[in-house]
């Protein structure tokens, strides 16, 4: 597919706004509208952020006890979001170019607010354990949990999404004291696209966040251990589970990290697998038996390898014949691997997907933005997929039949208690 010149010219400006920040500019004048984003380089995998309740401190430093923050982002028309993911902690707003003023004074009092709302804390506090206590019968959630801890040896942050979090700290002056010194880390970015020229978006980035700290805290960068020993699958592991009326299935390894040279061969085999309504594992256990409404893979890992898998369900009374179908195409895709007009079809798909990643001034800064992220060169991901589609089917062959060993992956089931 060929992606429209216009798209294409929209490229990434970047600049060092201090010591500690970067700047990045996507300038596209179609639209009166700009977007900001401010992201810090802590996340919730960082030891650092776990012992100093960052993810609260971030997240709720827009709820001071009148919502006057809330109110000023309302009057302008503004959306505001602050989210921590495992890696980053991204404030990102969006407003027309006239409010861009006031948006502005809105994001530095966000970042500086003194004050936290105790009562929101509180809720949020009683919020977090009642969605754990729910988490006991999210089938989904057990059963990767299930193979995380078959993965992960305790204490690695790829474990953290699947234990039980840390309270919720209420003391607003420890939540402040915390987020003060979350944005002076040195690594943080300020990015802004859409109706903005290149010397308003230094101007706005210059003021946006107080002086960088000389450096980062010592344990900042998550602790990741070394994976358990890849099991040899002997009949998989079982999810006992109450009021189950379906067997849920999920054949589970460790994943290809971002950087990995493998990963161009991994895209290609993801999606001729589970990639599609028509892929092998939709036509073996939808299509040609009715065994199930679903099927599809997860891919957990970033930087470093996480957990990977092909999940399924179906009724009580099919959970032999599902499973063993499942078994057989696994087996079958790694001993006869795809042909070539799978390949061929599966680099179309992933070329001309960048074209969608390209549609908005935000989606072109957000891809830059996860290249960041995963530690890959800029332009990375659209040479990931310049590097598949130079693999013949030989290599990409070669490497299914590595990877896609049934013997690597453990079959762990949700089934009834």
């Amino acid at each position: 597919m060929a992606v429209p010149a216009l798209l294409l010219a929209a490229a990434v400006q970047t600049w060092a706004v201090d010591g500690g920040t970067e700047g990045a500019l996507v300038e596209d004048h179609r639209a009166a509208a700009v977007s900001i984003v401010v992201e810090l380089p802590v996340g919730r995998f960082s030891t650092w952020a776990r012992e100093h309740h960052a993810a609260e401190a971030f997240e709720m430093m827009d709820r001071d006890p009148d919502g006057s923050l809330r109110k000023r982002a309302d009057a302008l028309a503004a959306e505001l979001t602050l989210t921590m993911t495992s890696r980053a902690a991204t404030l990102r707003v969006s407003c027309l170019k006239t409010s861009l003023p006031g948006v502005l004074a809105l994001v530095r009092d966000v970042l500086g607010n003194p004050r936290f709302d105790a009562d929101e804390l509180t809720r949020a506090r009683h919020e977090q354990a009642i969605l754990w206590r729910g988490r006991d019968t999210d089938i989904s959630f057990r059963v990767r949990q299930r193979a995380a801890r078959g993965l992960f040896v305790e204490g690695d942050p790829r474990l953290y999404p699947y234990e039980k979090p840390l309270a919720i700290v209420t003391d607003a002056k420890r939540l402040a004291a915390t987020r003060d010194a979350m944005v002076r880390i040195p690594g943080r970015l300020v990015g802004l696209a859409g109706d903005i020229t290149a010397q308003e978006a230094h101007d706005a980035a210059a003021g946006l966040l107080p002086p960088p700290a000389a450096e980062a805290p010592a344990d900042l960068a998550p602790h990741y251990r070394p994976l358990v020993a890849p099991p040899v699958d002997a009949g998989g592991a079982d999810v006992p589970m109450r009021r189950l009326t379906q067997v849920y299935l999920l054949a589970a390894r460790d994943s290809i990290p971002w950087g990995d040279p493998r990963r161009p061969a991994f895209e290609i085999a993801d999606h001729v697998l589970a990639g599609h309504f028509y892929a092998r594992l939709w036509v073996a256990l939808r299509h040609e038996g009715g065994d199930t409404y679903g099927v599809g893979t997860i891919d957990e890992g970033g930087r470093v390898p996480g957990l990977y898998g092909a999940a399924t369900y179906t009724r009580l009374a099919n959970a032999a014949a599902i499973e063993a179908k499942l078994r057989e195409a696994m087996r079958a895709f790694r001993d006869g691997g795809i042909d070539e007009t799978e390949r061929a079809d599966a680099i179309g798909y992933l070329t001309g997907r960048i074209a969608f990643t390209r549609q908005s001034p935000d989606q072109i800064l957000a891809r830059y933005l996860t290249e960041r992220r995963l530690g890959l060169p800029r332009g990375a991901l659209d040479d990931l997929v310049a590097r598949a589609g130079r693999l013949t089917l030989q290599e990409v062959n070669a490497f299914i039949g590595d990877y896609y060993d049934p013997a690597r992956f453990t079959m762990i089931r949700a089934v009834p208690k």
